[in-house]
């Protein structure tokens, strides 16, 4: 198959009704499960779920006129979006996108799949790979990225159409989970683990502005819980 971008797009525009059966949801559901939860598997999974975390930085900042210098990864999963720009309304929407990203992400993929547009639930996800390229500064993030959007890329290219709906089912699926482990992350730094508090973006907030670092703790918890509903509605509307 040629590489060709309009035949792709008109791939990824074809409706894939979701029709699954009890045994499919039950082994897509594992495969989530496996992605996420043993510790081996996360410790290469959980770059991806940062990745996503930074980029909800980059899309807030470039939102609120920031320029964004790069962005950086580290293989023990820590990430830093570098920006610059003037006014604390700027940081402070800039710094509480990154924990909501990964479940707003999953939210917008599982609307498109409950339309029967699971192609171009998968062609967002690629999107924000590509968007990442351009900002990354460093060999883990360039790995990462590239082979994010490969995958992605491959799918839609070569795959069958019936293909988009399991992998955007998958993707969703993980960000979902891994987006509830960084919140519970979150709130452990705060209540619990606070030696690595200095690590937490509603801390960081709050040294920028001079304020108190959970005000920033519960708006990022609001903005979390409002993708974590709309991502259940969408999902409770594919059975």
């Amino acid at each position: 198959m040629n590489l060709d971008i309009a035949q792709a797009w008109e791939r990824l525009s074809q409706p894939v009704n979701v029709a699954l059966n009890q045994w499919q949801w039950l082994i897509v559901a594992f495969l989530i499960l496996l992605l996420v939860v043993p510790r081996p598997v996360w410790r290469i999974t959980g770059l991806y779920s940062t990745l996503i975390h930074e980029l909800g930085h980059i899309i807030a900042a470039l939102f609120t006129g920031r320029y964004v210098a790069g962005l950086r990864l580290g293989w023990d999963h820590s990430g830093e979006v570098r920006s610059i720009g003037r006014g604390k309304i700027s940081v402070i929407i800039s710094g509480i996108f990154g924990y909501p990203a990964p479940i707003w992400v999953s939210a917008l993929m599982l609307w498109g799949i409950s339309t029967d547009y699971s192609g171009r639930a998968l062609g967002i996800y690629a999107l924000l790979f590509l968007l990442a390229l351009i900002f990354v500064r460093n060999w883990p993030a360039f790995i990462v990225c590239t082979i994010s959007a490969l995958v992605a890329l491959a799918v839609v290219f070569f795959a069958p159409v019936e293909a988009y709906l399991y992998l955007a089912l998958l993707i969703a699926g993980f960000l979902l989970l891994a987006g509830l482990k960084d919140f519970v992350k979150l709130l452990s730094v705060h209540v619990w683990r606070r030696h690595d508090i200095a690590q937490s973006d509603a801390y960081l907030i709050a040294e920028a502005t001079r304020t108190f670092a959970s005000l920033w703790v519960v708006v990022i918890l609001v903005l979390g819980s409002g993708g974590l509903w709309w991502a259940l509605q969408s999902l409770s509307g594919l059975f």
